[in-house]
């Protein structure tokens, strides 16, 4: 929650422009996420990256070992295995001066079968020569990451709340004074609101966007300062206050509804998710009660839990019915909190 993946699309777009400027250069980048289970495969992610490698100059054409792999698969069906993926990309990387590779968020990646996706950056490190290749990963600190990672890297850098909270100050000021919800406070207020979230964000983006969320909902200066008081301290006891702030009939629905998306194989749409809410779990009562559903309609799951479930990504149509778009659950830490 302190703004890893808003770092690698920056860096992304830096590298980008490099890239631009140099024929022989190359970029590829992957983001894994807890929310897609394709996402979190090991041959999902070479294959992007090959794809992305693979695209040079119209005047260059496919890498020769591209063309020869899909000739040799194409005719039997069946997809080149990860042994071979690794080879492939091997070979494309030489045929680079310079190649940059940006993983992000390698810790949303299954704790079970990591070791496959640490071993495959241990290998591609150790087969190329460093200035031939750069690889940008960024992760939370979990022991086998660092423990596999630490030996290989040039450099790290840590995300201390020293160093990102000049960036959440500004992050909380442009919110305090462009959202509407906040308004109807005073200056003196909004000063409080800022102090407070910056002094005690421990560098955490997340939390101090679901506090603002809290703090946008109060209704006087009063309920503000009283929410101010109770800050919670971390993200899980920001999730347990959300939680509890919901009318005890809706959080049954609600706590469903995030218990679907914590353990679906793939997104699942609005509707789908207002529809599985409101399924009754116990063995004897089994079924949707009629009763209920006119309660739990599509609108209000959103208008609940705002931060706790958000829409897949800025690529579902927006034009299309509100039921049609895919949900997930706001962050990667709810899922944590849910399990």
């Amino acid at each position: 929650g302190c703004g890893k993946s808003v770092l690698s699309a920056t860096s992304i777009e830096d590298v980008k422009r490099v890239c631009n400027m140099n024929d022989d250069y190359g970029l590829a980048y992957f983001y894994f996420t807890f929310s897609d289970s394709e996402k979190q495969k090991l041959d999902n992610m070479l294959l992007s990256i090959i794809g992305q490698l693979a695209k040079r100059p119209s005047d260059r054409g496919l890498p020769a070992a591209v063309v020869d792999l899909y000739n040799s698969t194409k005719g039997i069906g069946k997809s080149a295995d990860t042994s071979t993926l690794k080879v492939l990309l091997a070979q494309i990387i030489k045929d680079f001066r310079k190649a940059f590779i940006i993983l992000d968020a390698l810790d949303e990646f299954p704790k079970g079968t990591r070791e496959s996706l640490l071993s495959w950056i241990k290998e591609l490190t150790l087969d190329h020569q460093a200035g031939s290749l750069s690889i940008l990963v960024t992760s939370r600190p979990e022991a086998d990451i660092v423990g596999s990672l630490q030996p290989l890297t040039a450099f790290s850098i840590s995300l201390q709340s020293k160093t990102i909270d000049p960036d959440i100050r500004t992050y909380v000021q442009k919110s305090l004074s462009g959202k509407d919800g906040f308004k109807k406070f005073t200056e003196e207020i909004k000063n409080e609101i800022e102090d407070t979230l910056v002094v005690r964000s421990q560098g955490m983006f997340r939390w101090v966007d679901c506090l603002l969320r809290i703090l946008e909902a109060c209704l006087a200066p009063e309920d503000a300062r009283e929410a101010l008081r109770k800050v919670p301290k971390d993200l899980d006891s920001v999730y347990e206050r959300i939680l509890e702030s919901i009318d005890e009939v809706q959080r049954i629905y609600v706590q469903r509804a995030m218990n679907w998306l914590a353990f679906s194989v793939e997104p699942l749409t609005l509707g789908q998710l207002a529809e599985a809410a409101v399924i009754e779990y116990d063995v004897e009562k089994y079924g949707e009660d009629p009763k209920t559903r006119a309660l739990f309609d599509t609108g209000c799951l959103m208008s609940i839990c705002p931060s706790l479930i958000s829409f897949e990504d800025a690529r579902d149509d927006e034009s299309s019915p509100q039921e049609h778009r895919r949900l997930r659950l706001a962050h990667f830490s709810v899922k944590e909190y849910l399990i």
